[in-house]
């Protein structure tokens, strides 16, 4: 336990010193995000590359938790060295992104090749348990870690549009893991939760509203690959197999919100690079929130989500964590806090569809009395009807 807290205190104090460092050379090197009137709305310019500084700090520490005097009980394996390597990667190529703006397709290849390292040295999953169900991968185990790694990469790559976020979910989330790592005895695995959550513990201290310095690609993306390979090492039964509840209830808000744009892009035909202001964090500041009541509810909800998954693996329930967030999901759709702009443009895209299948089979066309989706999807929030179904507009004109 000493060992732990050691760890945690000098990725504590090595991001606290390297944040101030990196602030001012991105500063000086003029590597800064400026504002745009509509996403980025900060006043001023801030510098990039946070996540150069978080990356470092994670480094030291681990080292630190694997040699000498203060190490940790669990021996460093290959994963520690693995996981530096990957990381250091993917920061780089994501902070080159910081300064050039690489495409979104040159990305997603940077990312995938990124992680390829991880499953072929072993660290993939080939079995998986569902409800005390096992269920066999096989050779599908290799692309589906593959895809779980990189959706965790750009599942907190585009929650990281407000000031503290993406740093807050993944303390949050690594603190949770490092819980259920211990639980099921993957004492490595908590080491690296631990070192994490001190990086990024320190990293808040300049991150918090109003942030002087942004994580950026070279950090977003750090954070969801390195929580990425914790969900699923931290929850193996044995070398190869995985309980699948803890990383999918675990990550489940970032995850959702990253499955809405894809969703919200492919039906109003933006790329899916595309940026837009209908994030969850986004939609919670159009409804007037301030940024720290904003942090918060999202806070909370990530404490709710992570409880849930390390109760079910203190409890051996599963059945727990999914109904908590499928609930937690469900009710913010109902709520209107996000996912019901992207529910109703499945039924409108639905209905369309169902409309062209009448026409082929001859029957006649069901008579449509709503704008286009993708109109409808660009008007601002406080404009569009509630009820995108046209019954407001023929109750309006019946007036």
């Amino acid at each position: 336990m000493k060992s732990l807290l050691i760890a945690f205190a000098v990725a504590f104090g090595a991001s606290l010193l390297l944040t101030a460092v990196v602030r001012a050379v991105a500063r000086r090197w003029g590597i800064v995000d400026r504002p745009d009137g509509k996403r980025k709305l900060h006043a001023l310019p801030v510098p990039l590359w946070g996540g150069v500084a978080v990356y470092l700090a994670v480094v030291l520490g681990l080292v630190v938790a694997g040699h000498g005097p203060f190490a940790a009980a669990a021996a460093p394996t290959g994963l520690y060295t693995v996981l530096i390597i990957t990381a250091g990667i993917v920061c780089v190529f994501g902070a080159i992104d910081d300064s050039w703006a690489l495409g979104g397709r040159v990305k997603l290849v940077l990312q995938t090749c990124s992680v390829l390292p991880i499953v072929a040295l072993g660290y993939y999953v080939d079995r998986i348990v569902a409800f005390g169900y096992p269920i066999e991968l096989g050779w599908l185990g290799v692309p589906l870690t593959v895809a779980w790694l990189v959706g965790c990469i750009n599942a907190l790559n585009l929650l990281d549009g407000m000031d503290g976020l993406t740093s807050t979910v993944g303390l949050l989330t690594a603190a949770m893991l490092a819980i259920i790592a211990t639980n099921m005895g993957n004492g490595h695995v908590a080491v690296i939760a631990i070192v994490l959550a001190g990086a990024l513990a320190g990293f808040l201290i300049y991150n918090l509203p109003p942030a002087s310095i942004f994580l950026g690609d070279s950090g977003s993306m750090v954070i969801g690959l390195v929580l990425g390979v914790l969900g699923i090492q931290g929850a193996m039964k044995t070398s190869t197999t995985l309980a699948i509840t803890v990383p999918a209830v675990i990550m489940s808000l970032p995850m959702f919100d990253m499955v809405l744009a894809l969703v919200r892009r492919r039906l109003t035909g933006k790329p899916f690079d595309t940026a837009d202001r209908q994030h969850v964090h986004h939609r919670l500041l159009d409804r007037g929130l301030t940024q720290w009541q904003t942090l918060c509810i999202i806070g909370a909800l990530c404490l709710t989500t992570g409880a849930a998954a390390t109760a079910a693996t203190i409890f051996r329930t599963d059945a727990l964590a999914w109904i908590t967030a499928l609930g937690l999901l469900v009710l913010a759709i109902r709520m209107r806090v996000f996912g019901d702009h992207e529910l109703a443009l499945v039924k409108r895209a639905a209905a369309h569809g169902l409309a062209r299948v009448s026409q082929r089979l001859g029957a006649p066309e069901p008579k449509r009395n709503v704008s286009d989706a993708a109109e409808w999807a660009h008007m601002p929030l406080g404009e569009r009807d509630d009820r995108p179904d046209g019954d407001h507009q023929q109750r309006s004109k019946a007036a």
